[in-house]
């Protein structure tokens, strides 16, 4: 189908009608909606433009060419010569091969060959659709498309001429791989040994990285077609390759795609070891969602580079695969990269020092000023400890991660030895040395509600909650305005206290006390009466006593 039958046009309308028309057509050929027929209506827009600027030049050359043949001065050439000229611009349509051999003969005997190879090829780029014959014969015969071509020949016609043969190549390979015919992409592939022009080095260049962008972009992948295509090229993992270097790679990566699967499917069954392991376990585990959850709050960095190349890897050579897990898309758990894992212990430091301070030190009679300043110091002094603790029993933790395993399937029940609710050495080890502190300074509540703190926290986020949409809604952001807000609703809350609390206390020389005191309050500090603390005498006078 040529450009002008896809714009509606005939082959002689202006640039300006070009445009007009593929405005208009625009319009209909949405690329969102119908991509393949806005890539046709594309392509035929840039081909009807080139072929008018062509058009241009040629009309340009062909005044050249009137003013040169008006020029001519036939006066000193015999009949058989001007006979030549008039024969090399001589139309070609319906010609043969053996028509065509005897007009280049003639003409090259008579020395104006270069005439009749312009007309060949300006009737080749006005006449695409009726002059593939004559192509096919003039590429080997004027060495077109090589080195050896002529180098006045028109640039810009011959280029032209070049898109349109590799596109005549490309769109029947191009097509069988979108209708998964393989044995169509062979046939197609096997006509592209006829075109001698291909054996050049630049244009066998352009065929191995046109075959290798090719398979690479298929949606199906084929590994006959990738077999017949590798031995046809002599594409090899030695040196002198010559499929680029990057795509060849690539290509091997898509070849080995279902062995590849089946390493990683197998490694998401073995105990999480290594980096490997855990990206395994994590994109392909067959565990449930709350557990692969609780998973990716533990890993570290090392574990999230293996889970972005494990994502890629999936994501170009297994479409179905990534289709099928949480969100659809094998990245669903980037965005579990930032969590803050270790907030909820934070959480319930604030609570126990809070709730044990108040149970605690009330009875014994402390004053309420008194405790928030204990309430405010003890919650600095654990919150750090339990920074350090956990920093520490998780790196440890993630070092012995079999051996953290191990134990924690030993103490869980049968229906949780799979996929444990928390870890001895991560988990459990860290929260016990901090219910026992806080137990030691606040009392057994204390200690219990940083407990059941913790607890409630990790059967919340073992919840299964939507395991088909990716948890972008909770993104890093968020978390650090909530964390925030939090620290700053309990600083408020906390001056709210002291500054309530500070109302009903009577400090030193303030309301009803003896006379000594308040006469002292006023004299300056270096009175000699007033240097050393009042005495029972200065409280209580003779005249007070019963």
């Amino acid at each position: 189908m040529s450009c002008w039958t896809v714009l509606g046009l005939s082959a002689d309308a202006d640039v300006r009608t070009i445009k007009r028309q593929y405005a208009v057509l625009l319009k209909q050929t949405r690329p969102d909606d119908d991509p393949e027929g806005f890539q046709r209506l594309r392509d035929a827009y840039e081909q009807a433009l080139a072929y008018k600027t062509w058009q241009r030049y040629e009309e340009q050359d062909e005044e050249q060419n009137q003013d040169i043949q008006e020029s001519w001065d036939l006066s000193g050439l015999t009949v058989v010569e001007v006979d030549a000229l008039k024969l090399a611009i001589r139309p070609l349509d319906g010609l043969g091969i053996e028509e065509l051999n005897r007009r280049l003969a003639i003409t090259r005997e008579e020395g104006c060959a270069h005439i009749f190879e312009d007309t060949v090829l300006h009737h080749c780029i006005e006449y695409p659709d009726t002059s593939q014959t004559l192509v096919d014969w003039a590429i080997p015969t004027f060495f077109w498309f090589s080195a050896w071509q002529r180098l006045d020949l028109d640039h810009i016609s011959i280029d032209l001429l070049l898109d349109r043969q590799r596109a005549r190549m490309v769109h029947p390979m191009r097509d069988a791989l979108e209708r998964q015919d393989v044995e169509g992409f062979l046939q197609a592939y096997e006509r592209c040994g006829e075109h001698n022009w291909l054996a050049i080095a630049l244009q066998q260049e352009w065929f191995n990285r046109m075959l290798s962008h090719l398979l690479l972009d298929a949606p199906v992948w084929y590994p006959d077609i990738f077999e017949r295509v590798r031995t046809g090229q002599g594409w090899n993992g030695c040196t002198g390759n010559p499929c680029p270097d990057g795509e060849w790679q690539r290509l091997l990566a898509r070849q080995n795609a279902p062995f590849f699967l089946a390493r990683q499917q197998q490694l998401a069954l073995e105990p999480p070891a290594t980096s490997e392991h855990r990206a395994a376990r994590l994109l392909l585990g067959t565990g449930s969602f709350s557990a692969r959850r609780a998973l990716a709050r533990r890993l570290r960095e090392e574990d999230w580079a293996q889970c972005r190349k494990l994502s890629s890897e999936l994501y170009a050579n297994h479409p179905k695969v990534c289709a099928h897990m949480p969100g659809g898309t094998a990245f669903f758990w980037r965005d579990w990269e930032l969590s803050f894992n270790d907030w909820p212990t934070y959480v319930g430091v604030v609570l126990a020092c809070l709730i044990g301070a108040f149970t605690h030190y009330i009875p014994l009679g402390v004053r309420l000023s008194g405790l928030i300043n204990i309430v405010m110091i003890s919650t600095v002094v654990f919150g750090v400890i339990v920074a350090g603790l956990n920093w520490l029993v998780h790196n440890v933790a993630h070092r012995v991660w079999r051996l953290d395993d191990r134990l924690s399937a030993v103490l869980c029940p049968g229906s949780l030895k799979d996929s444990p609710p928390f870890g001895v050495l991560r988990d459990l080890v860290p929260g016990a040395l901090m219910v026992a502190g806080l137990s030691w300074f606040f009392g057994p509540i204390a200690g219990g509600v940083y407990a059941l703190t913790l607890a409630t926290f990790g059967l919340v986020r073992r919840w299964q909650s939507r395991p088909r949409v990716s948890w972008e809604e909770s993104g890093p952001a968020l978390k650090v305005g909530v964390t925030i807000l939090g620290i700053v609703v309990l600083a408020v809350v906390l001056g709210v206290f002291k500054v309530v609390a500070s109302q009903g206390t009577v400090n030193r020389n303030q309301g009803l006390q003896p006379w000594t005191e308040r006469l002292c309050s006023r004299l300056p500090a270096t009175t000699a009466e007033c240097s050393a603390p009042a005495t029972v005498e200065q409280w209580y006078g003779k005249e007070a006593r019963p």
